[in-house]
């Protein structure tokens, strides 16, 4: 089913709020909302697919490089100084995806491709 192309960038533009939402609001249940858009709107117009399988590749990342590294925290003998370090690290690669998906939406609203 093809849709106008006025609603494909709201859904792009849809996709990539749910990809911020998981970072900022509510992670977990944008996520399960980003991969129900994947399994709907996987047969629509191009931009949306590419949003989608972008954003959704994006959070997939974000959890693997963001949250594996607390497993070594959690099993580290010199707990305070990799905590701050850990710490840094979260903030500083958080805020990276965070300015990722920003720049993702900003060009989803302009009809263009996603950069990462």
């Amino acid at each position: 089913m093809l849709i106008n192309p006025k609603s494909s960038v709201h859904l792009a533009v849809t996709c990539q709020s749910l990809f911020l939402a998981n970072l900022l609001v509510l992670p977990g249940l944008s996520f399960i909302a980003l991969l129900w858009m994947l399994i709907k709107y996987k047969q629509q117009s191009a931009i949306v697919r590419i949003h989608l399988y972008r954003a959704v590749q994006l959070s997939v990342a974000v959890g693997l490089v963001v949250f594996t590294p607390l497993i070594f925290i959690l099993l580290s003998d010199t707990v305070p100084f990799q905590l701050m370090a850990m710490l840094l690290y979260f903030i500083l690669v958080h805020t990276g995806f965070v300015l990722i998906g920003m720049l993702n939406l900003a060009r989803a609203m302009v009809k263009k491709l996603p950069i990462f």
